[in-house]
């Protein structure tokens, strides 16, 4: 603590020394005091204990700085009155308010400003009564003091205690080129107001806010705290080296004002958008990651629920080996392996293909035509049909038009359609066992429709039928309609269930390619 008491009485008594510029006298109130500045940003930072320490370096600064312009307990009643103003801003700010100190929102920027200036208003009032009370200001005279008085310390502190208080909060420094190439513009652009024989409040004077507001653009608040408090000092300096008089300097603070507070507005809108945006990035990372996330538990689910097949297969081919090899029957073991060979292929072909679905989105594009697909598809689901008793009935020659899909995802899609009619009609005891598969085209789209003789689609389970994990099999894993659903509408199309319908009907639609070239059955 008394390490940042000691370095805060420095601080301040040295910038009162810098700023001892076009003294009012005897009471040297200047037209930039930058030392409340500093005091502001004491208080909010460090806490409202350190208001002492305020009163203490008002008092250092009249002894050192301004020689004691009045009585003793005129210095007193200022010092403290000073102090305890800094104090009731900086509690209505923290306390009341609940800005952060660090300024991280155009909320916390604005109720600085809204607050110093109705705060240093009165302060100012204050410190002029107690010095008019002692006899060392004329009536006269008050509404002059009180002015000057009043522009100076609000000035000092909205151009000080942003550049404190952002300095403390982390972030990007800015590049020392940077630095150079924002120090330039602004000394260029009080050349121009400064360097052409104009009265102060010249119509050059707007010249001043290009470099401020290039600065709060490029670095928002941080760039533009930097700006405001170096176009301030070089304003003082300019006009100091030009033989301004103190009138038209504290007609300049006024303006200074509103481009500061300009700069500092634009620099927080700047700082605030940045920090949306980034935070939007990092969500869209995260949704991202998530994404991934639930892709590979689909894919791992797909590829469970999809290798079931494949596998009961080779485990049924290499019973029926096992038997062959126990009765001596050598001459139909070939065949039988070669089939177990070939549904292990078709197990790593539907681990690496759902794979490269589910993981970038890719597919194997070919041209096929809506007959030979279904055909392809179907083939493998009769004998299981027939093991059911189930009569499988495929119509399919009507569309001429060939489909864009790959062949392997889609005969997933119906093997998946067709085992579920199946299954539905069997479960059901439903009599005839029929299941039908028909295309149709529909406008430029073929339209596929699955029905079965089986009682339909429950109501407790219409509703969240393509949601993962439903379903109304006793032995189900819910996904295979979810992954179907995301197959088709990756090609382009859509999957649904006909509600209301008294038997079982699934139908999906595929786009059509407008041309008979390539096709391939």
């Amino acid at each position: 603590m008394l390490r940042i008491v000691a370095l805060y009485l420095v601080a301040y008594v040295g910038a009162d020394w810098v700023s001892y510029v076009y003294p009012l006298a005897p009471f040297a109130i200047t037209p930039w005091n930058p030392p409340p500045g500093l005091s502001l940003a004491l208080l909010l930072l460090a806490g409202l204990r350190y208001a002492p320490a305020v009163a203490v370096a008002f008092l250092l600064a009249d002894l050192l700085v301004r020689n004691a312009p009045g009585p003793l307990w005129a210095m007193l009643a200022s010092a403290f009155l000073v102090a305890g103003a800094y104090w009731a801003i900086a509690a209505v700010l923290l306390r009341g308010l609940r800005i952060d100190p660090k300024l991280r929102s155009l909320r916390d920027l604005s109720w600085l400003m809204c607050c110093v200036a109705a705060g240093t208003a009165l302060t100012a009032f204050a410190y002029v009564g107690v010095y008019a009370l002692a006899g060392q200001i004329g009536r006269s005279s008050v509404t002059e003091h009180f002015l000057r008085l009043w522009a100076g310390d609000l000035i000092g502190v909205v151009v000080t205690t942003p550049l404190v208080l952002v300095a403390a909060a982390s972030g990007p420094a800015i590049p020392a080129r940077e630095l150079a190439a924002h120090a330039a513009a602004i000394a260029l652009a009080l050349a121009l107001v400064f360097g052409v024989d104009y009265p102060v409040a010249s119509p050059l004077f707007y010249v001043l806010f290009l470099p401020l507001i290039w600065i709060a653009m490029r670095h928002g608040i941080r760039g533009a705290a930097l700006g405001a408090f170096g176009m301030q000092v070089g304003l003082i300096g300019a006009a100091k080296l030009t033989g301004h008089s103190a009138s038209s300097v504290l007609e300049m603070q006024f303006l200074m004002l509103v481009l500061a507070a300009t700069s500092l507005l634009l620099g927080m809108a700047v700082s605030e958008r940045r920090e949306v945006a980034e935070r939007l990035r990092e969500k869209q990372e995260d949704l991202s990651r998530t994404l991934r996330l639930a892709a590979a538990g689909e894919m791992a689910s797909a590829m469970a629920h999809e290798l079931n097949q494949p596998l009961s297969a080779i485990a049924t081919y290499l019973r029926a080996c096992r038997l062959m090899l126990e009765q001596g029957e050598d001459a139909r073991l070939r065949p039988t392996m070669d089939k177990a060979a070939a549904e292990i292929a078709r197990a790593g072909d539907v681990v690496r293909r759902l794979r490269d679905f589910f993981r970038t989105g890719t597919s194997r594009l070919e041209r096929l035509s809506i007959e030979g697909l279904l055909e392809a598809a179907v083939e493998p689901m009769r004998n299981r049909a027939a093991r059911h008793g189930v009569q499988l009935q495929l119509d399919a020659g009507a569309i001429t038009q060939p489909v864009l899909v790959d062949r392997l995802q889609l005969e997933i899609v119906i093997h998946n359609l067709v085992g579920n009619a199946i299954d539905a009609v069997t479960a059901s005891g439903a009599q005839p066992r029929k299941v039908h598969v028909t295309a149709r085209q529909d406008g430029a789209q073929a339209r596929v429709e699955v029905r079965d003789t089986g009682p339909g689609v429950g109501q407790e389970v219409a509703h969240r039928l393509f949601e993962p994990f439903a379903t109304s099999k006793p032995d189900g894993m819910g996904l295979g309609l979810a992954i179907s659903r995301s197959i088709i509408e990756a090609h382009g199309g859509r999957l649904w269930n006909e509600a209301g319908a008294a038997c079982g009907v699934f139908c999906f639609t595929l786009p059509l390619e407008m041309s008979d070239e390539g096709m391939s059955r």
